[in-house]
């Protein structure tokens, strides 16, 4: 080889071992590889699962639905044991019997802050949970748009107590689907922030929207987070400033907590409850007789997993 291709070799080599020390070349540990692979085979062969939509979730329930016959006795096992884990007959809200003053409690969306009931909160709570039980007959109603064009007003509005989740519109263009009658209407503060400005400006637009509830109960978790607690407290001033017909009552977080853990031991695993959910827990748990449940679109599959405890 001549003397320049020797010169023009060296310094090509020398300029691959600048590139290599700017930009080192990096390689997969053995592991890792192998598992990138094994999880490839693992989709190729059990493809992730769809959702179905909402068309096929309500199909689904409708045929499976004219095939259930209620089973008495998984019923009434399934409600002991929601009432030994948590009490809802006493620890649905809170109330001066299981919340007294000076007690210290925790959020239980929230592991580093507690609360202690001083006496202008103790002042907030009715001396008993307000609602005659067993509830005989009830509705579980959500906002989602799986009830439209359902026709279904007429029977949500036959059952004794209406449950209706996230103050849904009740205007007369919805009757026909979702009813008109409610009994317990719950409120997240993120709604009152979100469509209310946290009830810091002017208030009527939160007053007038309430009337369409009647004298039904506005249920709040207002000690579930710390951020939470302000704009359910002003829901609760509010109200009682105007002397609505709605009466606020607020979640027990004692009450939440002990249900979270009873469906996480049941395979739910999800961070937070969701309100149809929760409310279904409470109508099963406290209620006998017929009973109807219409349940937000996205909790739909939970719920009906859950009819099927109760039915065969």
């Amino acid at each position: 080889m001549s003397p320049c291709g020797r010169a023009r070799r060296h310094t090509s080599r020398g300029a691959m071992a600048v590139l290599a020390w700017k930009f080192p070349r990096t390689r997969l540990p053995v592991g890792a590889s192998a598992l990138c692979v094994v999880v490839l085979c693992w989709l190729y062969i059990f493809p992730v699962y769809r959702l179905p939509n909402e068309k096929e979730i309500v199909q689904a329930v409708l045929q499976q639905g004219t095939a259930w016959k209620r089973n008495q006795t998984a019923a009434r096992l399934f409600r002991k044991q929601m009432e030994d884990c948590c009490d809802p007959a006493h620890l649905f809200a809170m109330t001066k019997m299981n919340s007294p003053m000076g007690t210290s409690m925790w959020y239980d969306g929230e592991f580093l802050y507690s609360f202690t009931i001083d006496n202008s909160t103790y002042s907030l709570f009715p001396q008993a949970t307000p609602f005659q039980l067993p509830l005989k007959k009830c509705a579980v109603v959500g906002n989602g748009g799986i009830l439209k064009k359902s026709g279904c007003g007429r029977q949500i509005d036959e059952a004794n107590f209406v449950m209706r989740c996230n103050l849904p519109p009740l205007s007369s263009e919805y009757t026909r689907d979702v009813g008109s009658k409610s009994h317990l209407v719950t409120a997240n503060p993120s709604i009152i922030r979100q469509r209310f400005q946290n009830l810091l400006w002017s208030r009527k637009t939160f007053v007038d929207n309430m009337k369409i509830y009647n004298h039904s109960y506005i249920y709040m978790p207002a000690f579930s987070m710390k951020t939470g607690t302000e704009p359910s407290l002003r829901v609760y001033y509010t109200l009682s400033d105007v002397s609505a017909n709605q009466t606020v009552l607020f979640a027990n977080p004692n009450f939440l907590r002990s249900i979270g853990k009873f469906w996480k031991s049941r395979g739910i695993h999800a961070k937070r409850l969701s309100t149809g959910l929760f409310l279904v827990f409470y109508r099963t748990a406290k209620g006998s007789g017929a009973v109807i449940s219409w349940i937000c679109l996205g909790h739909l599959q939970t719920a009906t997993a859950i009819q099927r405890k109760l039915y065969f």
